[in-house]
């Protein structure tokens, strides 16, 4: 895993949310951090709000294992509403564990999240990483962009198939209630880091 900037994800990530229409019409790298930016928030307002929400924010880029694929949880939103209500405990293999034994567009009707598109995806995988978000303070680890991608990864997962771990950037957000939080046990985030800097997690700054 390896420091990353700001500039570098978000071009990538803009890339993967435009079609190469929009992208021969208008490259990306023709394009300002702010404008990249503005973009982002207008293709996915809900994803990509965190970037200045929880500014200043430290990008990692890396290529996630087993252990901290099966700990990601799907983005965050209103309980019971889209990817909240498919996953009941709020985790990416939760949210393939009801794709895998409940009809589709019962599923699909129930959550609105379109379960037909992670199957496509399951059957012809879709390249590019998937763009991860935490908080200092050892909070969960959710998909904020790739959700779709994650759950179809997880299907195979669960079904015993063989699974290549896609690459993947991390944002690590500032967090306004980071004191109560320091007391939490996050092992994925200082697991991470921990293998960054080459010390244990109980030695990384919060």
């Amino acid at each position: 895993m390896r420091r990353v900037s700001r500039q570098t994800v978000l071009r990538e990530w803009l890339r993967m949310e435009r079609t190469d229409a929009e992208t021969d019409r208008d490259p990306v790298e023709g394009l300002s951090e702010r404008a990249v930016l503005d973009e982002l928030l207008d293709h996915k307002p809900g994803a990509a709000a965190f970037v200045w929400r929880d500014a200043p924010v430290e990008w990692y880029e890396l290529t996630l294992d087993r252990e901290t694929f099966s700990r990601l949880r799907v983005i965050d939103g209103v309980d019971g509403l889209r990817w909240r209500a498919l996953a009941p405990d709020d985790t990416v293999l939760g949210a393939a564990r009801r794709v895998a034994r409940e009809d589709p567009a019962a599923l699909t009707a129930r959550t609105g999240v379109d379960v037909e598109r992670i199957r496509r995806f399951r059957a012809d995988p879709p390249g590019g990483p998937l763009v991860l978000a935490t908080r200092r303070g050892c909070v969960p680890v959710t998909v904020a962009d790739g959700n779709h991608r994650a759950v179809a990864l997880a299907l195979d997962l669960l079904a015993g198939e063989p699974v290549t771990f896609p690459r993947a950037y991390l944002g690590r957000g500032a967090n306004p209630v980071v004191g109560p939080l320091r007391q939490r046990v996050c092992g994925f985030v200082r697991g991470v880091l921990g293998r960054v800097f080459g010390r244990s997690g109980s030695d990384l700054p919060e």
